[in-house]
């Protein structure tokens, strides 16, 4: 058996050492908890003032804070550990399915007498080339759609750079040759 033991000094508040009782009591305490008061933490509700409480709490110091996040969580791990329960209670209450045997299942299988089918009319449907089919002449669609072009080039490539800036306006600085 594990002991924990806490110091506690006359700085601590009796708050924290109400907190602190409480926490231990409601982690010892929460497997004999009856169901309905641990579903109640299913609620959106009371999920909120969990959440507000932490918060609340968060002032007093970590050592509270670590105690009543531990007996959150003992808590819900026995919530949990409840509805796990009731799952499988509702699972073994469930009625298993007989098979049936293999003369049952032949009998359920039999098969069903369908009419023959119709054979086909040779004019319907012939499966042979007709004379359309037989060209390999490629007719084209239309003149060549490749339309691109050589564009020019914004930018004059012969000469110096100087000068490109010089006709764009902004390439002579004041003062500077």
């Amino acid at each position: 058996m594990i002991f924990i033991q806490f110091y506690i000094t006359e700085e601590m508040l009796s708050m924290e050492r109400m907190y602190m009782v409480a926490c231990m009591i409601a982690i010892i305490v929460s497997p004999f908890l009856p169901a309905s008061i641990l579903f109640l933490l299913d609620h959106i509700v009371i999920r909120i003032l969990i959440v507000c409480f932490l918060l609340y709490v968060i002032r007093f110091g970590p050592t509270v804070s670590i105690l009543v996040v531990m007996a959150l969580a003992s808590l819900f791990l026995e919530r949990n550990r409840r509805k796990v329960g009731e799952a499988l209670d509702k699972l073994d209450a469930m009625e298993v399915p007989t098979f049936a045997d293999v003369h049952e299942a032949y009998k359920k299988t039999m098969p069903v007498d369908v009419p023959a089918f119709d054979v086909p009319v040779p004019k319907e449907v012939d499966f042979m080339p007709h004379e359309t089919c037989d060209t390999d002449a490629f007719e084209p669609v239309d003149v060549s759609i490749n339309q691109k072009a050589v564009l020019r080039s914004i930018y004059p490539l012969e000469g110096s750079t100087g000068e490109l800036y010089e006709q764009m306006g902004f390439g002579h600085v004041e003062g500077m040759n």
